[in-house]
């Protein structure tokens, strides 16, 4: 995180393309700059750039890993004790404004104005969720010297089962419900205030999408046990009652949010995958490994309706034991496809701009289970759901996804 050199070999890299397509990635527990995970997220990147919609429009898929220290001890049975250790660390990296910076440079520079293309996705798991959603957090609220707020200059915000306690999140979608109401008609969510009449941010394209998997122990077991044992020891127990987002007058202890992560929490996840049945494959895929990702960026997503390829039986793990990638392995098709179709569906709570989106476990197994086919295939129809296509290009949007300035209270009290 602190290598200047580092940050300036990407810096030049993203300098030298015409068309960037950038995915920052910041991993989680248990990894870190030599872990498997460096070889996953670059066979990613691989398979995104070999893409024909790449390909044949030049565009320059670049990815950059920022590592941190999330992994300290590699004695067998013992590493769960570094729980608290690197939850603190991860939360020190986001305090601190060198992973704000790096993050905001590194965007900028991909859509730098001689740039005839560009988009910047960012990626957290775990930990790294943790790191992601509280340094982003700040920059979709905060106003600039106009009154718009959400001036990033990243695109689209992406945490899977994020370790982070559910607090911020509260906070966020509290703003978001004062500041958005959604509107059945649009599909969009509409901003509150008299000054930006108009100003709208499409049901598909919120500013951040948290999945969290419904069978990760880590997150949901774990995290409130390390937590709870974290209150008993700082002899903790009193806590105040504050609302809950998007139900008004309805308030809960806090300590619901403190011990539970955002995709744990039943008064914050606001969308549910839902299974649709099976299905068959469309045809002329050209992919051999993984063909329901190539289904899901090479056509526009209807309804939030996407599909899956493969039975999530962890085939992948034999590749990517550590660090090292090698583009020429051979991944041969599994041979025992399972086309299925899900949706991505509102199932309560706030209805705002940030997604916290529970996960069958047949897409995301486990806490790490982000980098299955299946659940790249999803991270693929959420791609295209941003960014959707349009007579073979992407479609840009007329204006940047913003949050409003703080609503008129005259009209609110109306609503």
């Amino acid at each position: 995180m602190l290598d200047t050199s580092q940050l300036g070999a990407a810096l030049q890299v993203i300098g030298k393309a015409e068309r960037p397509l950038l995915f920052v990635y910041i991993h989680g527990w248990q990894n870190n700059a030599i872990s498997g995970d460096v070889c996953r997220f670059e066979h990613f990147i691989d398979t995104m750039s070999r893409f024909p919609e790449m390909t044949g429009r030049k565009i320059n898929v670049i990815g950059v890993y920022i590592a941190w220290r999330g992994r300290d001890l590699t004695v067998p049975g013992l590493s769960l004790l570094t729980f608290w250790s690197r939850k603190s660390a991860g939360q020190i990296v986001a305090s601190q404004n060198g992973c704000l910076a790096a993050i905001s440079e590194l965007a900028l520079a991909a859509r730098a104005p001689d740039k005839k293309y560009h988009h910047c996705v960012l990626l957290g798991h775990s930990f790294g969720g943790l790191v992601l959603g509280n340094t982003i957090s700040h920059s979709i609220l905060d106003a600039g010297s106009n009154g718009v707020r959400n001036s990033s200059p990243w695109d689209m915000a992406v945490a899977f089962n994020s370790a982070d306690s559910s607090i911020g999140s509260r906070q966020l979608m509290s703003e978001l419900a004062y500041l958005y109401k959604y509107d059945e008609k649009r599909h969009a969510y509409v901003a509150r205030t008299s000054l930006e009449s108009g100003v709208f941010i499409e049901e598909n394209r919120p500013f951040l999408i948290i999945l969290q998997s419904e069978n990760d122990q880590a997150t949901g077991q774990f995290f409130p046990i390390g937590t709870g044992v974290y209150n008993t020891i700082n002899l903790r127990y009193h806590w105040d009652k504050v609302s809950v987002p998007g139900i008004h007058g309805h308030k809960v202890s806090e300590r619901e949010f403190y011990t539970r992560t955002p995709g744990n929490n039943p008064y914050l996840v606001n969308y549910h995958v839902v299974p649709l049945g099976e299905t068959t494959p469309p045809s002329d895929l050209i992919a051999q490994e993984n063909r329901a990702f190539e289904a899901n960026i090479r056509q526009n997503v209807q309804d939030q309706i996407f599909y899956t390829s493969e039975r999530n039986d962890g085939h992948e793990n034999r590749f990517c034991r550590n660090a090292h990638y090698n583009p020429d392995d051979v991944r041969p098709s599994t041979g025992k496809e399972l086309w299925r179709r899900w949706q991505f569906v509102y199932s309560g709570n706030a209805r705002v701009p940030c997604w916290i989106v529970r996960v069958p476990k047949d897409i995301i197994w486990g806490h790490g289970g982000l980098w299955s086919d299946n659940s790249v295939a999803m991270l693929g129809a959420l791609f295209r759901m941003h960014f959707p296509l349009e007579g073979g290009r992407i479609v840009v949007p007329p204006q940047r996804p913003s949050v409003p300035t703080t609503p008129d209270l005259q009209q609110l009290n109306e609503e």
